[in-house]
């Protein structure tokens, strides 16, 4: 794009300097030559801007899919230690059950209970002896009543840490993919601003190169054009590509793959790439060159004020300034420029202003 931009403003600067810079239409290829160069521009920023914003949704991509990959890890441990703290409690609640059980079983029997044990020891002595016995079994069980609590606490402690991380993965995800859409939607309107500055850049290297064509058509000329100074009367045109007659697009509007809505005035003629591209009439070649999204272009001038238009060639068989007859090859179909496939994009102006082809065919 700045290649083809480039050689479209040498070719400006070139004929301002050919003209004079009092000539009007040097204004007006001046006047192009900024707008192009500004469009070209804003497109580089944009086109930088869409790159970033594209590095910046590939990043919260990565982020989400490492935050799912966190969550999942999260969510098996939390599982596993669930069952852990349900098997830990059932744990501390059997060693109560237990501890409960052995003393009813070994100081009481009967009505006699635990004091009647130690009362009726037969001395001191044994007395002491019971009571040591009495604790050392106590204190052995709640020691493992207390170890098995401990561990409850523990994975309960780990749970609950493991619950926190989970819901702040979960709520990170989130803001990342918030944040991604946003990203989205911006890049999708800069791309959309991108495509319309692309296709304003289009339309005004082709009316630049179309008035630079037109400037050298009337240097070579003398300075007049032979639509000035004759009329058409070559009657109906002949059609434009003998090998085919198949239309694939019409005369107004239409979506374009390019450019979205817009105003085709021309018809699309699909042939095969190479097929003979001939004057609708009798008249002189105006330019013939690369033309922005037309690709190669060859104009025939056909005198008061009517000129033809092929676009999209794959090659010329006619130059500019050269006299041509009705039904002679002047080019050859192609798929050259802003073009989905072999056509030919054959247009007809009338003082300056796009007509229906089919109402001189």
């Amino acid at each position: 794009m700045r290649k083809k931009a480039a050689v479209i403003i040498s070719l400006i600067l070139a004929l301002s300097f050919c003209f004079g810079t009092s000539s009007v239409y040097a204004k007006s290829l001046s006047q192009l030559q900024k707008e192009i160069e500004q469009k070209q521009q804003e497109l580089e920023e944009g086109k930088e801007k869409e790159k970033d914003l594209s590095s910046k949704i590939n990043s919260l991509e990565k982020t989400i899919y490492d935050l799912n990959d966190q969550i999942e890890v999260s969510e098996e441990q939390l599982k596993e230690l669930k069952k852990d703290l349900k098997e830990a409690q059932k744990k501390v609640e059997k060693q109560n059950e237990d501890l409960s059980v052995r003393l009813r079983t070994m100081y009481k029997n009967g009505s006699v209970g635990f004091l009647d044990v130690l009362m009726n020891s037969s001395s001191f002595s044994e007395f002491l002896t019971n009571m040591d016995l009495v604790e050392k079994i106590y204190a052995s069980d709640k020691d493992v009543l207390e170890d098995l609590q401990k561990a409850h606490d523990e994975i309960k402690e780990k749970k609950d840490a493991v619950e926190k991380l989970s819901a702040e993965l979960k709520s990170s995800k989130e803001a990342a993919e918030e944040n991604k859409e946003t990203v989205e939607a911006e890049k999708k309107k800069i791309a959309a601003d991108n495509k319309k500055n692309a296709a304003m850049l289009d339309d005004l290297e082709n009316e630049a190169a179309a008035e630079a064509a037109r400037l050298a058509a009337e240097a070579e000329s003398g300075g007049t054009s032979s639509s000035s100074n004759s009329t058409y009367g070559g009657g109906v045109f002949a059609w434009p590509v003998p090998s085919s007659h198949t239309v694939s697009s019409g005369y107004g509007w239409r979506i374009c793959p390019f450019h979205g809505r817009e105003f085709h005035g021309a018809i699309d003629i699909a042939a095969n790439y190479g097929s003979d591209i001939v004057s609708a009439a009798d008249g002189k070649v105006i330019s013939a060159g690369w033309n922005g999204g037309f690709g190669y272009s060859i104009k025939v001038d056909h005198g008061g004020g009517l000129v033809t238009m092929y676009n999209h060639c794959s090659s010329f068989a006619a130059s500019v300034g050269q006299t041509v007859s009705k039904g002679q090859t002047i080019a050859y179909v192609g798929s050259t420029g802003s073009s989905t496939g072999s056509h030919l994009d054959f247009r007809v102006f009338l003082d300056g202003t796009t007509q229906n082809p089919f109402s001189y065919l």
